[in-house]
């Protein structure tokens, strides 16, 4: 009886033992180098960190269009295409009232979950820097820790913040960076002085992140941005093509909204910007696969230039003047090209190359590594390949 009793003892341990899972996964740690295009990324440029990639995973995000700063991060955050997210540019004007959103960099402007909101819901520490739409609780929640973005500050402080964050306990991080986007702006993203920031971005990161690495067994990092930039050949005056139509005029780089003052002027505004040598649709004939046409935020024509044409949208001087960014180096082009597909390299998720990804199965990765439930399921699903088999 008593060998028969430990018999059964020993069958039911047995899968117990056998299923017992290996060193629970670490913590996650997401950054963002504003502005640095999968092109920019190469041996010559930022050996370390390639070397880093060489033991990991490697790829290029495709943004949303248009290829812009706060609605590429926005998509990275949430998972989900600009016309549900509701951070359709860096600017827009606004449906209910027509007022002009210049820097749609709010929380307010968010409309769907971001992840550092799902993830505090489930119960994930969290920390952010400097994030675009980080700057205040989303429908109520913020994360544990968060540092709303202010002009100025060196990375070194946001690496610094992440290491602490991570230090003490935190399972995500996210962290905006300045990339190479100031340099190729206003350099070109070929320059002497762009290939020198990646070159200073490299020396800095790729020690930075070795030491997290054996600091936090299992972490698993995350390194992309936004979108890529192009060097600008020409200039388009859109005020000149669009003389004497009264219009609204939001331009991104290579690309534009034009908003209708009268309804009955969108077949002369698509002619005018046809003949210019411009693609332009009406909101609701945009090509579904930029995800675009279903916000009213978006304006009443959308506008597309050939890569390497920069759209102006100056009335005086002053106005010329504001728009240096973007006259070596622009954005805000479709995902198919080439130079706007950002960089990508994953750390502690196995190695080898992987497809191009897309910008909203980002964030959905990182949440089905750490458990976060969504409130809403967002667009993008997790990258099969960075998922444990």
């Amino acid at each position: 009886m008593r060998l028969h009793a430990l018999l059964a003892l020993a069958f039911i341990l047995l899968p117990l033992r056998a299923e017992a899972p290996g060193p629970a996964a670490g913590p996650v740690l997401i950054i963002s180098e504003d502005g640095l295009g999968a092109d920019q990324f190469r041996p010559d440029t930022m050996p370390n960190l390639w070397a880093m990639a060489r033991q990991g995973r490697r790829a290029a995000v495709l943004p949303p269009f248009p290829a812009t700063t706060f609605n590429g991060h926005v998509t990275l955050a949430t998972g989900c295409w600009p016309e549900h997210h509701g951070v359709v540019a860096n600017g827009y004007l606004r449906p209910e009232d027509k007022l002009r959103v210049p820097a749609a960099n709010r929380v307010e402007d968010i409309l769907r979950e971001p992840l550092w909101v799902a993830a505090t819901r489930s119960g994930v520490r969290t920390a952010v820097f400097h994030w675009v739409g980080a700057s205040g609780p989303w429908e109520g929640v913020a994360p544990w820790r968060m540092q709303a973005f202010r002009p100025g500050i060196p990375d070194a402080e946001g690496l610094a913040f992440s290491e602490r964050a991570l230090a003490e306990g935190a399972q995500l991080v996210m962290a905006y960076l300045s990339g190479s986007d100031e340099e190729g702006h206003l350099k070109g993203p070929r320059s002497p002085e762009t290939l020198a920031k990646l070159r200073t971005l490299d020396a800095e990161l790729a020690p930075w992140l070795t030491r997290m690495q054996a600091a936090h067994p299992g972490l698993r990092i995350i390194l992309t941005a936004d979108h890529g930039m192009v060097p600008m050949k020409r200039r388009v005056h859109l005020p000149s093509v669009l003389d004497g139509i009264p219009v609204d005029l939001i331009t991104h780089g290579g690309s534009a909204y034009v908003y209708l003052k009268q309804p009955g002027d969108r077949a002369r505004v698509l002619a005018r910007l046809h003949r210019a040598g411009l693609k332009a649709w009406a909101r609701e004939q945009v090509p579904s696969r930029y995800h675009l046409g279903g916000s009213p935020r978006v304006g009443d024509v959308v506008v597309l230039a050939p890569l390497g044409t920069w759209l102006s949208q100056a009335r005086s001087s002053r106005e010329d003047e504001s728009e240096r960014h973007g006259r070596a180096g622009a954005h805000a082009y479709t995902p198919e090209s080439a130079p706007m597909k950002s960089w990508l390299v994953v750390l502690g998720a196995g190695q080898g190359p992987l497809a191009d990804v897309p910008a909203w199965d980002i964030a959905p990765t990182a949440a089905a590594w750490l458990g976060i439930r969504w409130a809403q399921a967002p667009d993008g699903k997790p990258v099969a390949a960075l998922l444990p088999r």
